[in-house]
């Protein structure tokens, strides 16, 4: 079987072009996504906080036991107070870009109230708080850019 050596196709200086255009707007996408993901990062932490928070909320008043919200080793640590110390119940990793403080580490009494406090995250670029009043409302303040 034969075949005719002009049958079309692409040559290598035609492929060579089209990739290089392809990385170079390949860069300058990637470039400008991070930020965008930085602060998806950010809000889905601030977002897993909150609903902790509420979580916790949620286990003081059914099952009648204080719980309360903690960090440590870049962890979120739910916990519930067993005969006067607190065992972990549930633990989530936090992003090691966020930093995580408290005026006060929040935390649930079997009748509903609460000791409140402010939780701060804060980022390089970002930093926003978690407030929990004595009533138990859980708010966000505002994502601010620094």
């Amino acid at each position: 079987m034969r075949t005719d050596l002009n049958t079309g196709g692409f040559t290598l200086y035609e492929i060579m072009i089209s990739i290089t255009i392809v990385g170079i707007i390949t860069g300058l996408l990637s470039v400008s996504l991070f930020p965008l993901l930085d602060r998806s990062e950010f809000v889905n932490t601030a977002d897993q906080i909150k609903d902790s928070l509420r979580q916790a909320q949620w286990l003081a008043l059914n099952r009648r036991e204080s719980h309360r919200l903690k960090s440590e080793f870049g962890k979120l640590l739910l916990q519930r107070k067993n005969n006067g110390s607190y065992e972990t119940v549930l633990e989530e990793k936090v992003p090691e870009k966020i930093s995580i403080s408290a005026t006060r580490w929040p935390s649930f009494s079997a009748f509903g109230f609460a000791a409140g406090g402010t939780i701060t995250l804060e980022t390089e670029y970002y930093i926003t708080k978690v407030v929990v009043s004595p009533i138990g409302r859980i708010r966000q303040t505002e994502i601010l850019k620094k």
